[in-house]
C-alpha cells in the first residue's frame, strides 16, 4: 500500500509528537445558535465541567512531559469566566500556555471587553481565538469582534480569528481581515476552515438542495489531531482528538474519574483504529472498507473528516466492520510507523 505525502506527514506527527494539547470542553451551552455548530449548542444544552474537574484534568494532562497548551472551548467557555480564570492560573503555574475560543458575545463595548479579558490575562491567558463568520454574524456584531481584538492586543494576548466557510459564504478570512483593518497587521492571524456537516450543520445541509456543491477545499486526508490532542468533554469523558464532532460514546476512551487522561491516551495510542485514522484518515478508511458493498461509501460525498468520524462512530455496525479491518492491519501499522520514525530520525540528524 502506497502512502501519500500527506499520510506520511500526519503519521510522522503521531510518531514524533506525543500529547501536546489539552482541550477542555467547559460547557455545551452558548448564547448563540449558529447554523454550523457541531455540538448544536444553545442555552438549553446541559453539561458543564466543575472547577474541580477542570483542575483535575489539567493536573492529569500535565503528567505528560510533552504537554504545551490548555485550550478552553465550548459552547462558549466565557459563560463561566471565573472557572476558566482559575483553570488558566493553574495551567500557567505548571508552565503551560492557555487559549480560549469564544464568539466574543461579551465584547459589546471596549470597556466590557477589557473587564472580561483583563482578569484572564492576569491569571496567565496567552492566546485568544475568536470565532466569526456568516453563522456568528447572525447573532454577534462585527463591532464586538473589533472590541475584543483591540483590548486583547492592548493586553498583549495573542489573537487569532477563525472563520468557518461554506460554499457561497459572504464572510471569508480575507474579507474579514480587510474589514477589521488587519491587512497590515501580520501579528493577528485570520484563518478559515471548512464547515463539517455534523451537529446542527448536518440538519442545515440536509435541508439544502441536494445539488448544493461541497466546498472545493474540503479536507479528506489523515487526521492531524488524533492521539496528539486530547479533549475532555463537558461530562469528564476523555476523547483522543480535538473532539469537533458530536460526542458519541464510542469515541470516548476513558474518564478523568476513571483511569485518568494519560493512561487512557496510552490505551488509545495502542488502538489500531486510531492509529489507522492518524495515517490515512476516516474518509479513506470508510471508502476502503465498503469498497465491495452494493452501495460503497464514496470519499467525495464527505465535506470533511469530522463528518466521516461522525458517521463512523455513530453507526455501531459500521464501526464493528472498521475495527475488524483495523485489527487485520496491525502488522502494516507497526511497519509503517517504524519506517516513519526512522525517516524522522534521519531527517533530524541531517538537520543537526
Amino acid at each position: 500500500m502506497r502512502l501519500s505525502a500527506s499520510s506520511l506527514d500526519a503519521a510522522a506527527v503521531h510518531v514524533q509528537n506525543p500529547l501536546k494539547t489539552l482541550v477542555l470542553n467547559v460547557t455545551l451551552q452558548c448564547p448563540l445558535r449558529c447554523a454550523h455548530c457541531c455540538f448544536s449548542s444553545d442555552m438549553f444544552q446541559g453539561g458543564c465541567l466543575s472547577a474541580a474537574d477542570v483542575a483535575l484534568a489539567i493536573t492529569q494532562a500535565a503528567q505528560s512531559p510533552t504537554l504545551e497548551i490548555v485550550c478552553f472551548v465550548g459552547g462558549d467557555p466565557l459563560l463561566h469566566p471565573m472557572l476558566v480564570a482559575d483553570g488558566i492560573a493553574l495551567a500557567a503555574s505548571l508552565g503551560l500556555k492557555t487559549s480560549i475560543t469564544t464568539s466574543a458575545f461579551w465584547a459589546k463595548s471596549a470597556e466590557k471587553a477589557r473587564a472580561v479579558l483583563a482578569p484572564l490575562r492576569a491569571a496567565g491567558l496567552t492566546d485568544l481565538v475568536i470565532s466569526y463568520d456568516d453563522a456568528h454574524a447572525a447573532f454577534v456584531r462585527e463591532a464586538y469582534i473589533a472590541n475584543a481584538l483591540a483590548e486583547a492586543r492592548a493586553l498583549d494576548i495573542v489573537v487569532r480569528i477563525a472563520v468557518v466557510v461554506e460554499t457561497g459564504s459572504k464572510i471569508t478570512a480575507a474579507s474579514l481581515r480587510t474589514s477589521l483593518g488587519l491587512d497590515d497587521v501580520p501579528s493577528v492571524k485570520v484563518y478559515q476552515t471548512i464547515a463539517n456537516s455534523t451537529g446542527r450543520a448536518a440538519e442545515h445541509r440536509n435541508g439544502e438542495d441536494p445539488g448544493t456543491p461541497i466546498h472545493p477545499d474540503a479536507y479528506r486526508g489523515p487526521c492531524q489531531s488524533i492521539l496528539n490532542t486530547v479533549e475532555i468533554d463537558s461530562e469528564g469523558g476523555v476523547r483522543p482528538c480535538c473532539g469537533v464532532l458530536p460526542h458519541h460514546d464510542a469515541l470516548r476512551v476513558g474518564h478523568i474519574h476513571g483511569q485518568g487522561i494519560v493512561p487512557a491516551m496510552q490505551d488509545a495510542a495502542a488502538d489500531p483504529l486510531f492509529r489507522w485514522i492518524s495515517l490515512e484518515g476516516p474518509i479513506s478508511i470508510l471508502a476502503k472498507v465498503t469498497a465491495d458493498d452494493p452501495e460503497p461509501i464514496r470519499a467525495e460525498t464527505f465535506d470533511g473528516i469530522c463528518t466521516a468520524c461522525d458517521r463512523l462512530f455513530g453507526n455501531p455496525d459500521l464501526l464493528d466492520r472498521v475495527r475488524a479491518a483495523a485489527e487485520q492491519r496491525r502488522d502494516w501499522l507497526d511497519r509503517t510507523e517504524m519506517l516513519l520514525q526512522r525517516i524522522s530520525l534521519a531527517s533530524d540528524s541531517a538537520a543537526a
